[in-house]
């Protein structure tokens, strides 16, 4: 039984490419592409990122939206464009450490200094972790999305522009709100320096690390975007595991407390291979599956209503191949962007060290400079929802993977001890205990809310210490 489960994990790692892994029994599968069609918010976020060297795409349009292909044009892009604005950053933090304290706006005293290079260097890894890894993670991203492109096809995901209206508004208000902040920042230690004649030295030396903290922030929300994107698709397999509950004849109030059914591909992102089409209302973002290969287990009745389309024991059998796929997926998401991760978590620490203790020391200080600390407070919010971004789509996903667990445990304790559904239902508690649902980069911690708890501590004991030893000038 347990080499059954993890059969299931390992056909679906072949599906995404590693043909050299024998499975018995495989069937054959044609070819996969790395062309798709994208549309709506996703086509955003990959726009958005293409812009900034995070998604080295092609696109060509079409009536489905865009069609999709890695690009080498936009590789050789991507790299001299980070290459660039990381040396024009490195050179002038240079420039401004050898202006000294007594001319430069943002480092006036030595401890300032020290920080303030922190600060700029941690964004300079981050934005070149980010996109000389791209190329790497778009190829890993049109082929691990196919395990939630099976979970559409069997559960029949639909549509939903409405929701992707919202999706594209909040994309759209996160970046303005973020371009009004850094626009807001330049003014003020450009009218700061202006004071001294060297205006047009600040804008200068500063400009490569304002274009670097774009790269920085894209590169969390396209994290946030994929996470979120593998979490629906585990609660639309638990909401099937409640339907099929009922199918069973077995009391929903046992099961699970009544709860509104959630819609299926939520961020309606509707795409297809570049060799054909599926017909139909579903929405895929790699659409290369058999029909064969993947049952539909649910459609929608006459009213409305999700209606199972196979017995219990069947749709147990496909949900746990279907969830086996989506851990798959978990795995990739967090191997491609595990080392970024890594870097945007400790440079989320080091700028909630950083801000805050800017913030502090003007309050100390007594400078009478309210844009100064408005302008602060504003950065210490943005950096906690950098944080909030990157974490919460794992929380999300590690509660969808509790409820999977709970739901089978109750489902098994409910059904009697023989027939098929009972049997199927061991093999799908056997494969949770063999699979977790949580994005640890690079095995270094769990994204989840107890981290930020850490982060949080961690920043409070950093700070009393720089506050201890800060020496001002009279």
């Amino acid at each position: 039984m347990l080499i059954k489960s993890s059969v299931y994990c390992v056909d679906s790692t072949k599906v995404e490419g590693a043909s050299d892994i024998p499975v018995a029994a495989a069937k054959p599968r044609r070819s996969r592409s790395t062309r798709c069609v994208v549309g709506g918010a996703h086509a955003l976020v990959l726009r958005v990122s293409s812009l900034f060297g995070l998604a080295p795409l092609k696109f060509e349009a079409c009536d489905g939206g865009y069609y999709v292909t890695i690009s080498s044009a936009m590789c050789i892009y991507s790299y001299i464009l980070v290459t660039v604005l990381v040396i024009l950053t490195i050179s002038g933090l240079v420039a401004e450490i050898k202006v000294g304290v007594e001319l430069a706006v943002r480092m006036s005293s030595t401890t300032s200094q020290i920080v303030s290079m922190c600060d700029i260097l941690v964004v300079v890894l981050t934005a070149g972790a980010g996109v000389y890894g791209a190329p790497k993670r778009m190829r890993s991203m049109l082929k691990f999305m196919d395990s939630v492109a099976s979970v559409d096809t069997s559960i029949g995901g639909k549509y939903s522009e409405t929701t992707e209206r919202k999706i594209c508004a909040i994309l759209i208000a996160i970046l303005v709100f973020f371009s009004g902040l850094i626009i807001d920042d330049i003014c003020f230690y450009v009218i700061h320096a202006k004071k001294v004649g060297r205006q047009w030295d600040v804008l200068l030396n500063y400009i490569g690390f304002y274009l670097l903290w774009y790269i920085v922030m894209i590169l969390e929300l396209q994290f946030a975007f994929t996470a979120l994107s593998v979490r629906v698709r585990f609660q639309a397999i638990n909401d099937t595991l409640v339907l099929t509950a009922k199918k069973a004849s077995m009391p929903m109030s046992a099961v699970e407390k009544t709860r509104s059914p959630a819609s299926l591909n939520i961020f309606a992102i509707s795409v297809a291979s570049s060799d054909m089409q599926r017909a139909g209302n579903v929405n895929l973002l790699v659409d290369s599956h058999d029909d064969s290969d993947h049952d539909v287990i649910v459609s929608k009745s006459v009213g409305g209503e999700p209606r199972l389309l196979v017995s219990a024991g069947r749709a147990a059998e496909q949900l746990s191949k279907l969830h086996g796929a989506l851990c798959c997926a978990v795995r990739r998401v967090e191997h491609s962007y595990g080392l970024p991760l890594v870097v945007i978590l400790i440079s989320t620490l080091l700028h909630l060290i950083v801000t805050p203790y800017f913030l502090i020391m003007e309050i100390i200080v007594s400078t009478n400079r309210v844009h100064f600390l408005v302008l602060q407070f504003l950065w210490c919010v943005t950096h906690l929802l950098r944080l909030v971004i990157v974490v919460e789509p794992s929380h999300y996903t590690i509660i969808e993977g509790k409820r999977t667990r709970s739901l089978v445990c109750r489902l098994m304790s409910l059904t009697p001890t023989t027939g098929e559904f009972p049997a199927r239902l061991e093999v799908f508690c056997r494969q949770l205990m063999l699979q977790t649902t949580s994005y640890m980069p690079m095995g270094m911690c769990t994204l989840d809310r107890p981290l930020v708890a850490s982060i949080l501590g961690a920043v409070t004991t950093y700070l009393v210490i720089l506050i201890q030893f800060q020496r001002y000038d009279t």
